[in-house]
């Protein structure tokens, strides 16, 4: 006769090195939030770079999609099972991700060094009155900043006291970027000036 006990019994445990008989056939997409953040910082940066970095780079609206569709769909080339699966993605996820975070992340990083590394400073005085994003719609509309008069380096003493007349004005610093976009590097005001 067996030896019976009043205790639970111990259930079968293999040992630690054998798994299931079978091996997965494909592997498996794992459970992750990192690709979900990237994607929601990824919009927030870009919205801030569109309107920082963007705001001062003279480049038309239709480029700058360009620009974005590239960098958003290129990740996509790349073979969804060696990259994409092996990051632990599913494919809509993958496709989600280089749209709404390698897209925009690219983009906004290209714009900052465009405007951040740019060539020598070539310094205007225009009586445009307008903020810098006026300026850069009057560039959109006619392809060119408004009449303005060309200076060298401007001095401090310059800016203080500018030449008679009734019209005050902006400086505007302009530089080729290093992308060969022009940014407006300087953007400031200057005193009305006596009669």
């Amino acid at each position: 006769m067996a030896l019976q006990r009043n205790s639970v019994p111990q259930r079968y445990r293999p040992s630690g090195g054998v798994r299931h008989q079978q091996r997965n056939v494909e592997a498996r997409v794992r459970d992750q939030s990192w690709p979900g953040t990237l994607m929601a910082l990824g919009i927030f940066v870009l919205l801030i770079s569109f309107w920082a970095a963007g705001g001062r780079t003279l480049v038309g609206y239709m480029e700058l999609a360009r620009w974005f569709a590239l960098l958003a769909f290129a990740g996509d080339l790349l073979p969804y099972k060696r990259v994409g699966l092996r990051l632990g993605m599913e494919r809509l996820e993958w496709f989600l991700f280089n749209l709404l975070a390698v897209g925009p992340l690219m983009l906004s990083l290209l714009l900052w060094v465009n405007l951040l590394l740019h060539g020598p400073e070539r310094f205007a005085v225009t009586p445009y009155a307008g903020d810098i994003m006026e300026l850069r719609s009057y560039w959109m509309a006619h392809d060119e900043l408004p009449p303005s008069t060309p200076i060298e380096a401007p001095s401090a003493e310059a800016l203080e006291s500018p030449p008679p007349g009734p019209v005050g004005g902006h400086l505007i610093g302009t530089a080729k970027g290093l992308f060969g976009y022009e940014v407006i590097t300087t953007y400031e005001e200057i005193a009305v000036g006596g009669e």
